[in-house]
């Protein structure tokens, strides 16, 4: 009876050992494969302006006004690959769906006018080190914007490390998951936020990561012709499920909390808002 035991003991052990052994990952699409992507994104905005003119002290209105924004957007996307061909492989981006729904102050606002996304097909190629190149140099601004819509759907293209990881291992990589385009207070979609990656398990095929967000921003900005001085944070969480031998993310979500003040001529501003990602992926061999 000891013996049996003993050898379940070690046979688990060495199950358990063989799948979690170190593993080489690489974020890739593969020839001849069709990736459905599902993906929601929710921002939830408090933004206060508070006018720090000469004679604002004096007026009788409150010279603080603060109003709160929620945009909710939708994607549903095909990419499919073509088998390779001269060292590298066609790839078509179709919209199957996009939705964009903004409220603000609790009524629903019209969103920025763009051309349709939905049934929209973009297409291009991936060479041999795994890059993708678009067929987007001669088209319209219009159609490149709705370009841009459209792959805003589709995963951060992940870097991990060249050697091999195993769990409790971590990487990092910067990310613009900001979602905030303010130009007239000098902030833009332009501002990285740093997403740490930590291993915490692999079985079935599948590789579990832990998500940690991180903004600090302490800068000056050229806006409008003037300087504004941006201060701000951020922080959140999420995780990550994937694909270990499709090279591809299986699920995403993440909970990502910023602050920022602004201070400029006359004015300061001060926002906080959260961002929520939703995704799923489905990869299939054509």
């Amino acid at each position: 009876m000891r013996k049996t035991a003993l050898l379940i003991v070690f046979i688990l052990l060495s199950a358990i050992t063989k799948a979690q052994k170190p593993v080489l990952f690489k974020f890739k699409y593969l020839p001849a494969h069709t990736y459905e992507i599902t993906r929601k994104s929710g921002m939830d905005a408090v933004i206060a302006l508070k006018d720090l003119g000469a004679n604002a002290e004096n007026k009788r209105d409150t010279n603080t006004t603060t109003f709160n924004m929620k945009v909710d957007t939708d994607w549903e996307t095909t990419v499919k690959t073509e088998a390779i061909a001269a060292g590298s492989y066609p790839i078509a981006i179709l919209g199957r769906q996009f939705s964009m729904k903004t409220t603000l102050n609790g009524t629903e606002a019209p969103g920025p006018e763009m051309n349709p996304v939905q049934g929209l097909t973009v297409k291009g190629k991936i060479d041999k080190d795994g890059k993708m190149f678009l067929d987007t140099a001669t088209a319209t601004s219009e159609i490149k914007q709705a370009a841009g819509v459209l792959t805003g759907g589709m995963p951060e293209q992940l870097k991990f490390p060249d050697q091999q990881m195993k769990v409790g291992d971590t990487f990092s990589q910067d990310a613009n998951l900001s979602g905030m385009n303010l130009p007239d207070f000098g902030i833009e979609m332009d501002y990285p936020t740093k997403m740490t990656y930590k291993l915490t398990a692999m079985k079935d095929n599948v590789a579990f990561f832990d998500i940690t967000s991180e903004l600090k921003m302490d800068i000056d900005k050229e806006a409008q012709g003037k300087t504004v001085h941006i201060k701000g944070s951020g922080t959140g969480t999420g995780k990550m499920e994937f694909y270990m031998d499709k090279g591809y993310p299986k699920s995403i979500i993440n909970n990502v909390d910023y602050v920022l003040d602004l201070t400029g001529p006359n004015t300061k501003v001060a926002l906080k808002w959260n961002l929520t990602t939703d995704a799923g992926y489905v990869v299939n061999r054509n």
